[in-house]
């Protein structure tokens, strides 16, 4: 069986997509670490951890789908199923410790 070209570039854009959106984190991040008050450092500091996991995580997703491409093996499952629900669930808990904490 053949893989083609296009989903190894298919591969290529989907990590630079999750890296795109943790430099989009990380940038707001650093904002709040710089310019904001004691509330804002901490959830600046909550903010740069779930972009340094995430970048990780794009990583370590990223090397396992070239693998398995690599590997020629077809009937894997090369969705992510658990990426963007635990990302959804971290940046909202995020914003429930910042409402928590200023109210």
């Amino acid at each position: 069986l053949k893989i083609e070209p296009k989903v190894f570039f298919a591969n290529e854009r989907t990590f630079i997509s999750w890296l795109q959106f943790c430099a989009l984190l990380l940038t707001v991040a650093l904002n709040l670490l710089n310019f904001g008050d004691f509330i804002s450092r901490i959830c600046g500091a909550i903010f740069l951890s779930i972009a340094v996991v995430l970048s990780l995580y794009a990583l370590f997703r990223f090397q396992y789908r070239a693998r398995m491409l690599r590997n020629h093996q077809v009937h894997a499952r090369y969705d992510d199923m658990y990426g963007p629900p635990v990302l959804c669930l971290l940046i909202v808990g995020a914003l429930v410790i910042n409402f928590w904490l200023r109210f």
